[in-house]
């Protein structure tokens, strides 16, 4: 089997139901297990290498709900997030581009002490696809064939978040999680050379689950707040359209720490890690090729120029590693990204534009046998009240 074409890659996992058994198996950088995590991060968390439980002056990723608490006005903000990849391997290479939508959030302060929000985001990426050459043995000899199977969709999650501000120092939240979504598995196979009739086969699997989040922030001085996040997750329901076959998997337990801390009333340093214990699905997925992951990130945020309350530019640069959870040949792959960030806020704070550009890469070819470089792009840009 050649492999001529690779389209939406890295970790975007394969499917729990096969509607057409392949000759061989292809098996791409994760076409196992649910697919790849994301994370509801607006730019400026991405700048600083994913910390998003706790940030002065805002906090506005759906990480840690009791952020919510620190946000003094009402206001919408939305994340645009296009990314170009380029993968390489044994069996494969091909570039691609692709483009998300990972945070969108409105919040409503209810009272001086509580605040309440609703939010749109990521949970797990399941775009991929190849496209193959590959012979059946009739017993009138070999007929080849071309082969393209594709996986497009993934998971979601909307959130009802509320924020309270138990003292001057302690802030606690938490967040209510639905998730859901939809991923459409297809097979084309054509036959070139042989009078044998081209057909498609394809499903679709739908997702739906629940999960709640925890958070806290606890600010012992005006240069340091510091903030934890627990997350439970129920089982993860699919279910197969065109059989109405269903099974249902374990989501992870996930916990999150975070500190920031203003050495200098210009200058922000932001710190965070997270952890899942995803190998508690290994009896539920076929392969059972699952290992917990984890994720550490850092950034610096320097506050370059100000016109009084007209206008204020950040600078930010950061580096983010994470190990994905769903295995592949010679364990389980990581990613690695350092990123570059520019924001401005106008109209005394009722306005905000971010942008990031980061430069990363996932798996490793010598141990994974595939490995992918990426440039991964990330505005938002959000409007409050007074």
């Amino acid at each position: 089997m050649t492999i001529r074409a690779v389209f939406p890659l890295l970790l975007a996992a394969g499917c729990a139901f096969a509607p057409v058994q392949a000759t061989a198996q292809v098996k791409l950088l994760g076409n196992v297990g649910l697919g790849r995590p994301l994370r509801p991060l607006d730019a400026r968390a991405r700048a600083l290498g994913g910390s998003a439980v706790v940030l002065h002056g805002g906090n506005l990723s759906a990480v840690n709900p009791a952020s919510l608490s620190r946000i003094g006005a009402s206001g919408i903000w939305l994340s645009y997030q296009p990314e170009k990849r380029t993968i390489e391997g044994d069996l494969a290479s091909g570039e691609l581009e692709t483009a998300d939508f990972p945070l969108f959030r409105a919040v409503l302060p209810m009272s001086p002490r509580w605040v309440a929000a609703a939010s749109f985001g990521g949970l797990l990426d399941r775009d991929w696809g190849v496209q193959f050459t590959d012979t059946m043995t009739l017993s009138t000899g070999d007929v080849p064939f071309d082969e393209r199977r594709t996986s497009d969709g993934g998971i979601s999650q909307f959130r009802l978040e509320g924020g309270y501000i138990l003292s001057p120092s302690v802030t606690v939240g938490a967040a209510l999680q639905y998730y859901f979504g939809e991923s459409r598995l297809e097979i084309t196979r054509e036959f070139p050379d042989d009078p044998f009739l081209s057909y498609v086969s394809a499903t679709a699997l739908q997702y739906t689950g629940w999960g709640l989040t925890l958070g806290t922030e606890f600010q012992p001085s005006d240069e340091w707040i510091l903030g934890a996040v627990v997350t439970w997750n129920s089982r993860l329901d699919i279910r197969d359209d065109s059989t109405g076959a269903k099974i249902d998997v374990g989501l992870p337990i996930g916990v999150d720490v975070g500190l920031s801390w203003l050495p200098a009333p210009e200058l922000l340093i932001a710190l965070a890690g997270g952890w899942m214990n995803w190998s508690s699905l290994s009896d539920d997925l076929p392969d059972g090729n699952v290992a917990d992951s984890w994720r550490l990130g850092g950034g610096i945020e320097l506050r370059a120029l100000q016109r009084g309350t007209a206008w204020t530019v950040f600078l930010r640069v950061g580096a983010s590693f994470e190990k994905y959870p769903f295995e592949l040949e010679g364990g389980a792959p990581t990613e690695r990204a350092y990123g570059l960030g520019l924001g401005v806020a106008f109209f005394g704070g009722r306005g905000r534009f971010d942008s990031t550009v980061e430069f990363g890469g996932r798996g490793d070819r010598d141990t994974n046998n595939v490995e992918e470089s990426f440039t991964r792009y990330t505005f938002s840009a959000a409007v409050f009240t007074n």
